[in-house]
């Protein structure tokens, strides 16, 4: 069992069908399949194949004696003989949660997730991520148990959770950790970046190269950690110092907006935080066509630690974290609450590293 459980649980591409096959055999002899097979359609979405491909898979499982014979209608049932009696104690099947589905996400989030899977792999455990439709609305229960009891995972990571879902979640004593900050008047095991202190020191390291107005381009989605962000900058407290919100709308043209609102204002910000990397590129090429120099005219500092900062010109000041790290202490987190710690791990807070860039320098003089 330990052999096989330790074999990944992703199927290659060199071999479609033979790695599908293998994968299946894996999951049945894990028990994670007891009875019934779930749909084609939903192992299509588990194995990240076609529907043809899975058809083929499954017709090579009925050969070799895994599976059953179709029923008209029905889901492929398991033989039970290949079932293991006595799956492995340290095999976690953890889900993840997201209004986005995996391709979607941030880059540093993808390249956490694949070091979780990793880990997990390593463990002889598994990990999926699911973008369910009732993850956003504004009753969400009914059908999240549902959810929760067809898919039956060990535990559960929350990504940009609301507040309706954390609820359910703590009210029916689910495992699960938030990757992010939990809403107000939820307790749940989190695990997130500092934002309101990592905002504060961007705000301290701008008032100390001479920069007394300051701005902050606010999103639309506005999460904790966001409003979390805006109280560090504007809690630095310096005589003389402000934060000023500039509002967009998740596009690019509403970026450019605070731009031209800001060649507008009599005394208009020397510098600029950005908590969303996607907004930085748009700063960039958007003070360069309104002739504003970066960081000569203005400073710009990136809150949201993203790889593809770093091949911005110039390159980006701002804050950098280690997705394997971060990995780590979830996969701790997690461990614990399957072993019954409601409480896993110590600080929630992750500390990101400082990037000296070269798109902050001192404030203009007037």
């Amino acid at each position: 069992m330990k052999t096989i459980m330790s074999e990944s649980l992703i199927p290659e591409r060199s071999s479609l069908v033979a790695e599908c096959v293998r994968v299946m055999e894996v999951r049945i002899a894990s028990g994670e399949w007891e009875v019934y097979l779930p749909g084609e359609r939903r192992l299509a979405e588990i194995l990240q194949v076609g529907r043809d491909t899975i058809r083929l898979t499954l017709a090579e499982l009925e050969s070799s004696g895994w599976i059953l014979p179709a029923d008209q209608g029905c889901r492929r049932r398991v033989a039970q003989d290949r079932k293991s009696k006595v799956p492995s104690p340290r095999a976690l099947k953890i889900g993840i949660l997201s209004p986005l589905r995996l391709e979607r996400l941030r880059q540093s989030m993808l390249l956490e997730v694949d070091y979780l899977r990793q880990m997990l792999t390593a463990k002889g455990g598994s990990i999926e991520l699911f973008a369910p439709g009732w993850y956003g609305s504004k009753r969400p229960e009914k059908r999240m148990l549902d959810f929760i009891e067809r898919e039956r995972c060990s535990a559960w990571i929350l990504l940009r959770s609301s507040r309706e879902v954390q609820r359910c979640f703590a009210t029916h004593r689910i495992p699960c950790l938030l990757r992010g900050y939990p809403q107000q008047d939820v307790e749940l095991p989190f695990l997130d970046v500092d934002w309101e202190a990592t905002a504060r020191h961007a705000a301290s390291m701008l008032w100390r190269l001479g920069h007394r107005r300051v701005g902050m381009i606010m999103p639309p989605d506005r999460m904790s950690g966001l409003e979390a962000a805006k109280k560090g900058g504007m809690s630095l407290g310096e005589e003389g110092f402000e934060l000023i919100e500039f509002k967009e709308n998740g596009t690019v043209e509403g970026v450019l907006r605070v731009l031209g609102r800001l060649l507008e204002m009599d005394s208009p910000p020397t510098a600029l935080i950005s908590p969303r990397a996607r907004q930085v590129p748009t700063v960039l090429g958007g003070a360069a066509a309104l002739g504003l120099r970066i960081p000569d005219d203005l400073s710009l500092v990136s809150l949201a630690p993203e790889p593809f900062l770093d091949y911005c010109v110039p390159r980006i000041s701002g804050y950098r974290v280690d997705p394997e790290a971060i990995a780590r202490q979830v996969i701790r987190r997690l461990e614990q609450l399957v072993a019954g710690n409601p409480s896993p791990g110590s600080s929630p807070w992750i500390v990101p590293e400082t990037v000296k860039g070269a798109s902050v320098a001192k404030a203009p003089s007037k």
